[in-house]
């Protein structure tokens, strides 16, 4: 993005390009490797629920768990508070304010 903020030239950011897909296709293919099962809940889930997040995160858990633990990836959130246990880590969310 940064690229393109640069130049708007799409040759001019070619080789960003290149190593984003590259990038992307060496986390697929270690995702299929190590975390198929738990992907494909997770991808079957939000089919049949219309891509409806909220009705699949039992699946998405799990598919985040084998991630981080098989594959060694970390989840930080830009902007959040030093010494506080991030969101996605807290184990009993206490949800405040009126849903509609």
């Amino acid at each position: 993005m940064l690229c393109k903020q640069e130049n708007r030239d799409p040759a001019h950011c070619l080789k960003e390009g290149r190593k984003v897909t590259r990038c992307a296709q060496d986390l697929i293919t270690k995702m299929r490797e190590n975390c198929l099962q738990e992907f494909d809940a997770h991808w079957n889930c939000l089919e049949i629920n219309n891509q409806d997040y909220f009705r699949c995160r039992k699946p998405e858990r799990t598919l985040n768990k084998c991630m981080f633990e098989k594959l060694g990836l970390t989840k930080t959130i830009p902007g959040s508070p030093p010494g506080k246990t991030p969101i996605h880590e807290v184990q009993k969310p206490i949800f405040t304010g009126v849903q509609k």
